[in-house]
């Protein structure tokens, strides 16, 4: 289950017949809560965010944490070795419902559109790191990406361990989530880093389906305007 901005508690079902209890009201809506709690954040970040981006100068957000996963041929790759190209990151799942598939076609988009100016591998690069490695295996991995024409000399598509790879989410001030059913929740946003390893944005994908959202177009203007 992907984080949408609409993301709502399911209704409460029915009382159980033969005087059976109810489970706990905090244990049967745990999960639905995240959920509403983390559509809550990302919408007040992304009020802050944009209005902090309103000078037309985007704001150092911090460093971003370095990490070594292994590509979709098992081969170890070390983030910060892309240091000096502008880069973008994005955490997904291949089995996602929603949002993760039309947000990886508008990257795939700007790839094109990179491509097109001889500069995607050479001076920018894409990290999409899974956080569901169990099902995301190399093979799932190179079946989804096959779908969106990916290049792999400018693409990455990692796998890592699922616990370090939410940890790894936080760092980026993104938060992923897990039920005990092994639902999936995050928040659904594309980092920007620049050449010298520091978060510069938080984009909101137009897959988020929220006024303002960001098209391949847009993003691309984004990455240009730190090369």
């Amino acid at each position: 289950m992907s984080m949408n901005e609409e993301e709502r508690p399911a209704a409460a079902g029915t009382a159980p017949q033969g005087g059976g209890a109810k489970r706990p009201f905090a244990k049967r809506y745990a999960f639905p809560i995240t959920l509403l709690a983390i559509c809550v954040v990302l919408a007040g970040f992304l009020i802050w965010n944009s209005a902090s981006n309103r000078t037309g100068k985007l704001p150092d957000q911090g460093a971003a944490a370095d990490f070594t996963y292994n590509d979709i041929e098992g081969n170890p790759v070390t983030f910060s070795d892309s240091n000096g190209k502008v880069r973008l990151v994005y955490f997904f799942y291949s089995n996602c419902p929603d949002v993760c598939p039309p947000t990886t076609f508008m990257v795939s988009q700007v790839q094109d559109k990179l491509k097109e100016e001889g500069i995607f591998g050479s001076k920018v690069e894409f990290f999409s790191v899974t956080i569901d490695p169990e099902r995301d295996t190399p093979e799932a991995l190179k079946t989804f990406s096959s779908k969106f024409h990916a290049d792999y000399t400018g693409w990455k598509f990692l796998r890592g361990d699922e616990k370090e790879t939410a940890e790894l989410a936080k760092k980026y001030q993104l938060l992923v989530t897990k039920d005990k059913d092994g639902n999936f929740g995050h928040m659904n946003l594309i980092v920007l880093v620049d050449k010298k390893g520091r978060m510069r944005d938080f984009i909101s994908p137009a897959a988020n389906g929220n006024p303002g959202d960001y098209d391949a177009d847009a993003l691309l203007q984004e990455i240009k305007s730190l090369l």
